[in-house]
């Protein structure tokens, strides 16, 4: 049983993850596009969005993933 509960902790953890990191990027996003830019493009594509873009995916794979 302790198994399925790792499973569900880690679920929960991109999850989490991935809010926070939507949260944030919507801000930074709501930022530019009101004229406020607060970093370089560049960098806030690497720092900010592909981070939530890549915990995103991780966080559907790991909901989707039928336990064993």
């Amino acid at each position: 049983m302790s198994g399925s509960s790792t499973a569900t902790d880690e679920k929960n953890a991109w999850i989490y993850a991935f809010v926070i990191l939507l949260i944030v990027s919507m801000a930074m996003l709501g930022l530019r596009l009101s004229g406020k830019q607060f970093l370089v493009p560049e960098f806030e594509i690497t720092i900010i969005y592909f981070p939530t873009v890549l915990s995103g995916i991780i966080a559907a794979h790991v909901t989707m993933k039928a336990p064993k």
